[in-house]
């Protein structure tokens, strides 16, 4: 027992406490006579007040179901409190006077230079769970660490205890192991209101608000702006989500750092833990980026949904992807970094079904397998009500001409797939303007990626199965041409509209260095070899290599014309025709073209590009294999009695042979008709389904006698001029030679030529150029300056 006194005394002395013992006579634990209850989550605290008949000192007991240490104070957070702490040192409760300015263990008064003005009266520890502890201090005690403690409603309190039994001394009391409450300390007897204060409403909130934001918010925004490109209110949706993410997120952050501002001088920042000082850098770097997404997002829409040009916003990926993908990920980061500081593992499970969502849907997205999200008050549904063009005008007329483009029609309409598809409602991920420059085109090659926009300095870009498969929501259900029934099926002889099969190179027939005529073989398809080329003017393929991803796909011109059976029919009907001329006698084999063709031809002329197709495919030495698909186009339309100005330079000549083909036979029928009746123009077979008359005038830049490809197509037609009762072609060639067959020009086309060559230039004339961009855009500048508008750049 003397040990025990004597271990007492000098606790007492030391730490200016007293030690009682449950029975001992000086142990006062006789309760004030103002009780407030505590009762929070798992904890119930005991409160007991009774101030002295001149206000000046008060007497407190506070008793609570635990065996750890405890506190209560004066304030609202940790951030400014004045606290009470009592600790359990071998089964004995010593109080502390202890002020605390931030979360950490509160400094006692006296170690910040106040005073301990607690004085324990009595106390008793683990009786059947529970402890208690009776002390008394004065009103008013004049150290400025303390707080004034006087009798009013509403003051503020904040209590805590250890994490379990163990936490005898003060340490880190963990989750809801702490609150806030207002007590009315009125000194009138009896139980008094205790109102409880969320001290975590700000952390609850910011928590949880961001959890919600950057945990799955953030990802609805982003499927809506990557998945759902074309629905016309993608970026609005997108935008109003990040901006309700964003404007969250710095509130609740706001709140939270209102309770404790001093977290940001850097004498407290720094001995913050690791954690904490990682989520607040990261916060800052994120709330800067945030804003500077939001400004840059709304600027970045206004640009989208223009018509004015600006190749800025059509750079993939965008810089607002780019810097969008970053404050993304940071704000995932922010995220999981809070979630592990709270050690909360159901909201990092929830996360990580988030982002495999994610992952499931960006699968289905490259599949083509996501559901198309379109706009319905589009005009295609006028289209597919009615199948009929509107007000009955001859809308492919507009179209094939570029009349929509000096805005005589408000729809945005195009050619896709040789159907008119409307783009009214359709926002392209690229900007706008886009549609705009390519109204009244053929955007096939486009979106397929065989082809860059000419006005634009943009690569080639192949578009998604996803973008494919919105193009089919707008298309109109009206055809310009019925679709070409090009290849059938050996075995079946069935017909196939659209083909994309693997065909392998046989043979390459040079024309000059850098140009020659590919044969492509197909064991399962041939080619229906008697198609006019009224019926394949404009259509081409999509060709690539099937042994090598990294070489560029590309677009090559149909020159069905340049089979090798109908060259050879060519000059076999050359042979024939003079000989009618003559007079000769005809013998009974007449020339017949056969059916079907093994051989697809196409003339490419070589580019030294890296990567580049023409290149790859002219080394190709080994009859490699290509994936062709096809033909798509065929959505020129020619009417009877037109004048078509052809304006080609260089391979820009390949889209036309057919057509001259074409016209070619034409020719030879009117001609053998004339000289011996129509009954003998029949005998002759020149595979013409439809016989259209018009005349063709064509302008050829070429730099040298070689690049002269398909010559024997139209210089016989411009021998046959002399015997037409209407000539119905002329040939003007651009070049540094001599040729008896045609004039030949020195100097670039400009309007003074085409004065001097076309007398009705305005008169049921249209305008067809094909060539090198920067001549495409030259002439057609001409052209407008002319006054002359059903122009087409093929």
């Amino acid at each position: 027992m003397l040990r025990i006194l004597l271990f007492g005394i000098i606790l007492d002395i030391i730490l200016g406490s007293k030690i009682f013992y449950y029975h001992d006579p000086s142990n006062d634990i006789s309760k004030p006579r103002t009780h407030a209850k505590i009762s929070e989550s798992n904890t119930i605290i005991d409160f007991y007040f009774e101030f002295n008949q001149d206000q000046k000192e008060v007497t407190m007991m506070i008793e609570i179901d635990k065996i750890s240490y405890f506190s209560l104070g004066l304030g609202q957070s940790m951030s400014d409190a004045d606290l009470w702490v009592f600790e359990i040192d071998q089964n004995a409760i010593i109080g502390t006077d202890s002020h605390s300015t931030k979360h950490q263990v509160p400094p006692t008064d006296v170690s910040q230079g106040g005073t301990n003005d607690i004085e324990i009266l009595g106390y008793y520890y683990n009786q059947n769970g529970k402890s208690g502890v009776k002390f008394k201090r004065k009103s008013i005690t004049g150290d400025k660490y303390d707080k004034d403690l006087i009798q009013e409603k509403g003051v503020d309190f904040i209590w805590a205890h250890g994490k379990n039994d163990q936490s005898l001394m003060v340490s880190n009391h963990g989750k809801g192991n702490n609150g806030w409450v207002k007590i009315d300390m009125i000194d009138k007897g009896g139980d008094i209101d205790v109102e409880i204060e969320d001290e975590n409403k700000y952390y609850l909130l910011h928590k949880w608000t961001n959890f919600i934001c950057w945990g799955m918010a953030s990802d609805l925004a982003i499927i809506i702006g990557r998945y759902f490109k074309t629905w016309g209110y993608r970026t609005y949706m997108h935008g109003i989500l990040f901006i309700l993410i964003i404007s969250s997120s710095l509130t609740t952050a706001i709140f939270m750092l209102n309770t404790n501002w001093e977290i940001l001088e850097w004498k407290h920042y720094k001995e913050e833990s690791v954690k904490n000082k990682f989520h607040i850098v990261l916060f800052m770097i994120l709330a800067i980026c945030m804003i500077f997404q939001c400004i840059g997002g709304i600027m970045y829409n206004i640009m989208l949904i223009s018509y004015k040009k600006n190749q800025k916003v059509s750079v993939k990926p965008s810089y607002h992807a780019i810097f969008g993908t970053l404050v993304y990920v940071f704000g995932k980061i922010q995220i999981i970094a809070g979630l592990f500081m709270d050690n909360d593992i159901r909201f990092i499970l929830i996360l990580g079904a988030v982002l495999t969502i994610r992952f499931i849907l960006e699968v289905l997205y490259q599949r083509g397998s996501l559901m198309v999200m379109t706009n319905n008050n589009s005009s295609s549904s006028y289209f597919k009500k009615y199948k009929v063009l509107p007000d009955q005008e001859t809308l492919l007329q507009k179209i094939n001409y570029s009349e929509c483009e000096e805005n005589k029609i408000n729809q945005l309409w195009c050619i896709y797939h040789n159907q008119i598809i409307d783009l009214s409602q359709m926002n392209h991920p690229g900007g706008n303007y886009i549609w705009k420059l390519l109204q009244g085109q053929d955007i096939t090659q486009y979106i397929l990626g065989a082809y860059a926009v000419p006005q634009l300095t943009i690569k080639p870009y192949r578009h998604s199965n996803y973008a494919l498969k919105a193009l089919q929501k707008y298309k109109t259900g009206v055809y310009v041409n019925k679709d070409l029934e090009l290849f059938y099926n050996k075995s079946t002889q069935r017909p196939i509209k659209k083909l994309k099969a693997i065909w392998i190179l046989t043979r390459i027939n040079p024309y000059t260095s850098n140009i020659a005529k590919f044969e492509f073989t197909n064991t399962q398809f041939h080619l229906r070899n008697t198609i006019n080329g009224l019926d394949t003017f404009g259509s081409y393929f999509i060709i690539k290599s099937d042994d090598n991803d990294d070489i560029h796909q590309r677009q090559y011109t149909m020159v069905l014309s340049m089979t090798n059976k109908r060259v050879k029919y060519r000059k076999d009907i050359l042979e024939l025709f003079k000989k009618i001329l003559n007079l000769q006698p005809i013998h009974k084999d007449i020339p017949k073209l056969e059916e079907f063709e093994d051989e697809l031809p196409l003339i490419i002329k070589k580019y030294e590009t890296k990567q580049g197709f023409s290149n790859f495919i002219h080394e190709d030495n080994r009859q490699g294999q290509y994936i062709i698909e096809g033909p798509y186009g065929n959505s020129i339309q020619i009417e009877n009695d037109s004048h078509l100005i052809f304006i080609a330079g260089g391979t820009g000549l390949f889209p036309f042979l057919d057509i001259l083909d074409y016209q070619l036979r034409v020719s030879y029928r009117q001609i053998v008709q004339m000289k011996l009746g129509l009954e003998a123009s029949d005998l002759i077979d020149l595979n013409i389904n439809e016989i259209k008359k018009f005349t063709i005038t064509m302008f050829l830049a070429v730099n040298s006698i070689d690049d002269l490809i398909g010559r024997d197509i139209y210089f016989a037609l411009l021998s046959l001029q002399q015997y037409l009762d209407t000539p119905n072609f002329k040939l003007i060639i651009k070049g540094n030679f001599k040729l008896k067959e045609c004039p030949i020009i020195g100097t670039r086309f400009t309007q003074q030529t085409f004065i001097e060559h076309i007398p009705d230039q305005h008169n049921s004339t249209n305008y067809l150029i094909c060539g090198p961009p920067q001549m495409n855009i030259e002439i057609e500048r001409i052209l407008r300056d002319m006054g002359i508008m059903k122009i087409m750049v093929l």
